[in-house]
């Protein structure tokens, strides 16, 4: 998967811009706040549907303008793809792929995969457990369309049940339904519960790998899915199934007095180990680092083992998070993948010269410059 071509029309900073991107290393580079990290927002809303950095398109709109357009042309298995963007503040939103009008923005995943490595990466190490999931979700999304689905359904019951549960205690109306919902939870709960333990487990093979190169063999990782019920890795969707049909049944009483929606993998999370211990507790920040590149690059190989290519790594200003040693590790490991860098200071791109390059200058808004070196 390679992008070709991307253009922006009144998207955050800039007003006109068109960028054609190598299929090797390409450095976006200038001061701070001069609209790096823009393009790469622009390039990840093209393969997700969604910003990294805010929820309402709206503030994705260049000042004074009333809406913007990006056009991404992309190469997917010696297939070419446009995929066109639009919202206005009239109008809303729209997406068009392949000249084809489409009715949702999440028909985008799976189009042309992106992987983002950013300083906010890290919270997927040390943060919150919905940051976690939220990982797994978007890996899961753009590598199986079927998980999409399952997932939209899933999230649209847990909404109307959590509705109904605060009503019920006024409105004792709804105690015939909450079996019949507890049966669909019940059984796309399992799917998403079994497809997360599948995929954590080959990400865990990879990171294991990374982990072990970093480090020279001194450190060891572990990725845990924790879920609603125990289990190994040989239990299956049946097995999920049947001990979140007993957890909701159990548990309703409990649901009904507080008022939430207590058992599903809504609810999940997975734990992070290094040398047995758990990163968010006993790691120091480099260890952090550490583990949040061993865990982009694990994703980075299952997308390809998936979907039987290699996606585009998007890395916003990572290198000054990590030291010379991990730098030059993950520069290495940048061979047969398009690369694109926001950095202040390209200088440690100055020792690839076995690489395809292209730098381009950002200044306020503007390219102002690009050369192949």
């Amino acid at each position: 998967m390679t992008v070709q071509d991307l253009e922006l029309t009144n998207f955050r900073n800039y007003g006109k811009q068109k960028i054609s991107f190598v299929n090797g290393i390409n450095i976006l580079y200038g001061q701070n706040a001069q609209g790096k990290t823009n393009i790469l927002e622009a390039l990840y809303i093209a393969s997700t549907g969604k910003s990294h950095r805010t929820n309402n398109y709206h503030d994705l709109i260049k000042y004074d303008c009333e809406g913007f357009e990006l056009r991404l042309l992309s190469l997917s298995n010696s297939r070419e793809n446009l995929i066109r963007i639009k919202y206005s503040k009239e109008k809303g939103r729209f997406l068009e792929i392949n000249g084809i009008k489409r009715d949702k923005l999440s028909d985008v995943l799976g189009t042309l995969n992106m992987i983002l490595f950013s300083p906010e990466t890290l919270d997927v190490v040390k943060g919150s457990p919905a940051e976690r999931r939220r990982f797994l979700d978007i890996l899961l999304c753009q590598t199986d369309r079927q998980y999409l689905y399952i997932l939209k359904r899933y999230n649209k019951l847990i909404k109307n049940k959590a509705a109904a549960l605060k009503k019920y205690k006024s409105e004792k109306k709804y105690e015939d339904i909450f079996p019949v919902w507890n049966d669909h939870i019940a059984a796309l709960g399992a799917k998403i519960s079994h497809l997360r333990m599948n995929a954590l487990n080959k990400l865990d093979g990879y990171m294991k790998e990374e982990i072990k190169s970093i480090t020279s063999g001194t450190e060891t990782s572990v990725l845990q899915y924790k879920t609603y019920c125990d289990y190994n890795e040989e239990a299956d969707e049946e097995y999920f199934r049947t001990q979140l049909t007993e957890k909701l049944r159990n548990g309703i009483e409990k649901e009904i007095n507080i008022a939430q929606c207590l058992y599903g993998p809504h609810r999940d999370d997975f734990e992070i180990l290094l040398n047995n211990l758990n990163s968010r507790q006993f790691c120091s920040q480099g260890q952090q680092r550490t583990l949040a590149l061993s865990l982009i690059l694990a994703e980075l190989f299952y997308t390809e083992e998936i979907k039987g290519e290699k996606p585009v790594l998007l890395l916003d200003d990572v290198l000054s998070e990590l030291d010379l040693k991990r730098q030059e590790y993950l520069l290495k490991g940048l061979s047969d993948v398009q690369t694109i860098i926001t950095t202040t200071d390209d200088l440690p791109f100055k020792k690839l010269k076995e690489k395809k390059i292209k730098r381009f200058l950002i200044r306020e808004g503007t390219v102002l410059d690009t050369e192949n070196i």
